[in-house]
């Protein structure tokens, strides 16, 4: 199976993150997927958008909370970011990101509320959109929501994010917590952060042999990008994955 290379928050190298312009140039380029975060707002639509307010990605015009204004409010913002050849960008529902998505692509959906309601908006936006479920990955922090997913989703497959913690006695969790942890959260998988202290081959093809799907966060050099393709990771999520498939090709995950 070749390495899947996935648009972190849309090819938000060029394109403003979590819009509609970053998830289109995600689709027009030769990659595997994207990825988006979503919320909820006050009004209970789901939006896309990875801070909590609107502050960075306005460019510190506006600081909206996301959760606590209607959308209405919230798609007048300008959410640029900065970005000189997209001047103008507005927070977008959840449900015009779907209608970006390639026939042959994989959306990675953030889960950033730890909300049950969200679970069950988003497994309905996805129903609503004719979207088969394969194309579709489940990705948290919360572990509540992990665990949750599967009541609203039952077939979609699900990631459990994390990092790792420094502790007097190395890294944790260790492959053996890890796989502890997948198997008590009924996850598919993990996506991990790209912390090449901890993780190795070892590591990563135990979690692997154990059953589970093994992705990481997020890798935009091509030296770094290489050394975990190496490793043996199933996808590998990126701000410039474009460019990085575009260099690197697709390698072959070893299983």
């Amino acid at each position: 199976m070749s390495i899947a290379w996935i648009s972190h928050r849309g090819e938000s190298i060029d394109a403003p993150e979590n819009t509609l312009s970053a998830f289109k140039l995600s689709s027009a380029r030769d990659v595997d997927g994207m990825e988006c975060d979503i919320y909820f707002t006050s009004d209970k639509v789901v939006v896309c958008a990875h801070d909590s307010h609107t502050e960075r990605t306005s460019q510190g015009v506006v600081k909206a909370e996301i959760p606590g204004t209607p959308f209405a409010e919230l798609e007048k913002i300008n959410v640029w970011n900065g970005k000189k050849d997209y001047p103008v960008e507005r927070i977008p529902k959840f449900a015009e990101a779907l209608k970006t998505l390639g026939a042959d692509r994989t959306f990675y959906v953030e889960v950033k509320q730890d909300d049950p309601a969200l679970l069950e908006a988003m497994a309905r936006e996805i129903d609503e959109a004719g979207i088969p479920h394969e194309q579709i990955v489940m990705i948290s922090f919360f572990r509540n929501m992990v665990k949750l997913s599967k009541k609203y989703m039952p077939d979609i497959r699900t990631l459990w994010l994390t990092a790792f913690e420094e502790k007097p006695d190395g890294f944790h969790p260790d492959a053996d917590e890890m796989i502890a942890a997948l198997r008590e959260l009924n996850a598919d998988g993990v996506d991990a952060h790209c912390n090449d202290s901890v993780l190795n081959p070892e590591y990563i093809q135990k979690v692997k042999e154990a059953g589970f799907y093994f992705a990481v966060w997020t890798i935009d050099t091509p030296e770094l990008a290489e050394k975990f393709a190496k490793m043996g990771v199933d996808s590998i999520t990126s701000n410039c994955a474009g460019a990085l498939c575009g260099k690197l090709g697709r390698f072959e995950s070893a299983r």
